[in-house]
């Protein structure tokens, strides 16, 4: 019996668009609110940049305090712990219009919960937890979630077998009673297969190419997926699953 679902964030229930400009603005925001000098913003950037890089060859989840900490210290700006809260929050915000919550997250998420379902937001973010949360809170997603599971607090990304691990013991139920739902074949499929879960590919943003030829079950749109759900809850309801 279902009981639960799990999504994916970024691509899924909104959508982050990168742009080289508001990088900029970003790393001088964070630059002047550590209390450095706007002048070593650059350098400041070409520091984080470098460790991005690094954080790709892995799952484990960049530790982004430590990563502003080294690259304003490498740039001949230490800043204390204080400070270095002060510049990530800045940057955040500086990044605001970039992310951009899809206009149906709110049916789709008030839909699943109507089903008598748990909703879980499972996202890869080095975003410290709680500016996540605001944005989340933000966005209207925070209030519909009853739990959330974000790769900065479990120390590793999607696909490692931790992350769903959490996803689990936050939704307090077993893998075979979860749907996991992203945009991402190799995260939110094949990663919550392998856990035992049921997954749904989101397309509304993206189409993976990797699940092609896959048999994998796709929704083209947000509300596609409450009506997915809608049969496997009346299937439970009548014994056949």
């Amino acid at each position: 019996m279902l009981e639960a679902v799990a999504f994916d964030h970024r691509d899924t229930l909104a959508e982050f668009r990168w742009d080289e400009g508001l990088w900029r603005r970003g790393v001088r925001a964070l630059v002047a609110a550590a209390g450095a000098d706007p002048i070593l913003a650059d350098r400041v950037g070409e520091g984080l940049r470098r460790r991005f890089t690094r954080g790709e060859a892995g799952l484990a989840e960049l530790d982004y305090p430590a990563a502003v900490s080294a690259a304003l210290a490498e740039a001949g700006a230490g800043a204390p712990p204080a400070a270095v809260r002060r510049g990530i929050e800045a940057e955040f915000r500086a990044w605001a219009p970039a992310r951009h919550v899809h206009p149906d997250t709110p049916a789709l998420l008030d839909g699943v919960r109507r089903l008598g379902l748990r909703v879980a937001v499972a996202a890869n973010t080095f975003d410290p937890p709680g500016l996540f949360r605001a944005g989340l809170d933000e966005q209207g997603i925070g209030a519909r979630a009853d739990a959330v599971v974000l790769s900065c607090e479990v120390g590793v990304r999607k696909p490692h077998p931790r992350f769903y691990a959490a996803v689990l013991h936050a939704l307090g139920t077993d893998a075979g009673a979860v749907m996991f739902v992203g945009d991402s074949f190799a995260d939110d499929v094949a990663g919550p297969s392998e856990a035992g879960m049921r997954a749904c590919l989101a397309t509304w943003y993206r189409k993976d190419r990797e699940a092609a030829g896959r048999g994998v079950t796709i929704c083209t749109e947000p509300l596609h997926v409450v009506q997915i759900l809608e049969g496997i809850v009346e299937s439970g309801r009548a014994g056949k699953i």
